[in-house]
């Protein structure tokens, strides 16, 4: 109906729209209309005319009581559409600025940021300065402990610095930190394996190997292998300062700076070894099996042990043995070697409680050098007396006590082995040379090892048989320019002093008076030159016996 209605009124009157009649007040409007009754709306012009004209009354009074208001208004509107156009171009141009804005913003950000992050560190480091500072002071600290022998605090302090480089892996400085503790424990390490090889009593000794054990860096065989080659290094030093003392002395010809070397060299020998027996069971025999420190295979570890200890000693018994085999031949006194023999006595019987008895290894070394030296010594009585033979002069001059009678008897000695033919006091030279002899034979007394007399009779026999060819050749030689017959009296009876009394004492003296044997029990051979010679004297006196008859 509204419809149709609107339609009408915009078909018949040229000033509405059809816009304005389909508004929705007019729409209301017009609905409201269709219900009126004819008299209602035929009234209704009148009602909106009389209405138009009060509000075009009212509008007037309004305009003109108002009118400073509407011109207000008037200029506010227009302001504010100037104001609003200014805006829109402040805005447009505020978009089209925004973008670069973004990108300034953004790039004061990063550089802010960065900034931020280096305050907010440094803030940081200022707030952990005392707890950086003590990181940084570990390896300074571990260094100064390795140096002063805080071993334990060095340890810990490499410990703690692996502890933060285990926990903070990303850090270089804790890292850095952890590589230079780890640099101080390696100085710690050498200087706990100097003290293996410095001389030092069990106490120091047995806190480094603590301290090694405690390192980890070894393991319990290689540890104890490391100890014997450091303590083998520091006895080897100080036998070796022992061995300096002894240059520029003619050792060769000098048996005493020998023996004074040996001597000295037995008493360190024994004590280095003892100390390193005793401390090596100390620290590593007797040391409990048992917790948290207990290699993985004791059996197997305790076993590797034990026997590096005996390797060990017989290496140095070798060494003993060497020097001794080097130093005993320079000494000639029997006296000498029996004091030596006694001292290594006395420390093999000391090793023995440890199983280092070596005393079955001594007799060889000592019958050689005893056989030397006696021999060395016969060879030199002899050679004296073949010096004094070759230079003599007539038989009356040297070879007698001048105005001795010549009358004595001469028969093979019977007496004791151990006292001197009283004849041989008329033979001046026999004498002395049967002195040198005997005292060698006493000096053998102390020190005569029983498997040595066959060779020691060989060498007293070829002495004698060297000392009866230089005399007969003498006694051959003046026999035949010395016409006197006092002269061919005394080389006779010195002859027959010579064969009968004197080289069978000598020999009885050694045989009998030293080892208690039989001489004439076949059980000593005599030298086959001994034997020639003793003939070769005999002829000569038979001949000088029966020349002396005939004339």
């Amino acid at each position: 109906m509204s419809v149709e209605l609107v339609n009408v009124l915009a078909s018949g009157s040229t000033t509405l729209a059809k816009a304005d009649l389909a508004s929705p007040e007019s729409t209301s409007y017009l609905d409201e209309l269709v219900t009126f009754p004819l008299p209602s709306l035929l009234a209704e012009p009148t009602n909106l005319s009389s209405t138009s004209s009060q509000l075009t009354n009212a509008l007037t009074t309004l305009c003109t009581s108002s009118y400073p208001t509407f011109l207000s208004l008037h200029t506010a509107t227009t302001g504010l559409s100037t104001t609003l156009t200014s805006f829109s171009t402040s805005l447009t141009q505020l978009l089209d600025d925004i973008p670069s804005l973004e990108d300034a913003a953004r790039a004061f950000t990063a550089e802010v940021n960065g900034v931020q992050s280096e305050r907010r560190r440094a803030a940081l480091v200022l707030e952990h300065s005392t707890k950086l500072q003590d990181i940084l002071e570990l390896p300074v600290l571990a260094d100064a402990c390795v140096r002063n022998g805080y071993y334990q605090e060095a340890l810990d302090l490499a410990a703690h610095a692996a502890a933060l480089a285990a926990r903070f892996p990303t850090i270089q400085v804790v890292q850095d930190v952890r590589a230079e503790a780890d640099h101080a424990v390696r100085g710690l390490l050498v200087q706990l394996l100097g003290v293996l090889r410095a001389p030092a009593k069990l106490p120091v000794l047995f806190k480094a190997a603590g301290f090694l054990r405690k390192m980890r860096v070894l393991s319990e065989a290689e540890l104890a292998l490391a100890f014997l080659a450091g303590r083998r290094e520091a006895l080897s030093l100080a036998l070796q300062a022992l061995e300096l003392d002894t240059k520029g002395v003619e050792r060769e010809h000098d048996q005493e700076a020998w023996q004074r070397y040996l001597k000295r060299y037995i008493d360190a020998w024994r004590e280095g070894v003892h100390d390193v027996v005793t401390q090596y069971t100390t620290i590593f025999l007797d040391r409990p099996t048992s917790g948290a420190s207990a290699p993985a295979s004791p059996s197997a570890s305790s076993d590797t042990l034990r026997a590096l200890l005996p390797t060990f000693t017989t290496h140095l018994l070798t060494q003993l043995i060497d020097v001794l085999r080097a130093g005993l031949p320079h000494i000639a006194d029997p006296t000498a070697l029996t004091a030596l023999l006694t001292q290594l006595t006395y420390c093999a019987t000391s090793f023995a409680r440890v199983g280092l008895d070596f005393r079955a290894l001594l007799p060889p070394l000592f019958a050689d050098a005893v056989r030397d030296g006696v021999a060395a010594s016969f060879r030199k009585a002899s050679a004296g007396w073949c010096k004094t033979v070759k230079e003599a002069g007539k038989p009356s001059a040297w070879l007698v006590v001048p105005g001795a009678s010549l009358a004595v008897t001469l028969d093979t000695p019977t007496g004791p082995p151990h006292v001197p033919p009283h004849v041989l006091t008329s033979f001046p030279p026999l004498a002395n040379y049967l002195n040198e002899l005997l005292t060698t034979l006493n000096s053998l007394r102390l020190l005569a090892p029983a498997d040595l007399l066959p060779a020691l009779i060989a060498a007293l026999d070829a002495s004698l048989g060297d000392a009866s060819v230089t005399l007969l050749d003498y006694a051959r030689r003046v026999s035949d320019s010395v016409s006197e017959e006092r002269e061919g009296q005394v080389l006779e009876t010195a002859g027959s002093a010579w064969v009968r009394v004197f080289v069978p004492f000598v020999r009885r003296a050694l045989v009998e008076g030293v080892y208690g044997a039989k001489v004439s029990g076949g059980e000593v051979v005599v030298d086959k030159r001994l034997q020639e010679v003793m003939g070769e004297w005999e002829n000569w006196l038979e001949r000088r016996s029966k020349k002396g008859r005939e004339s």
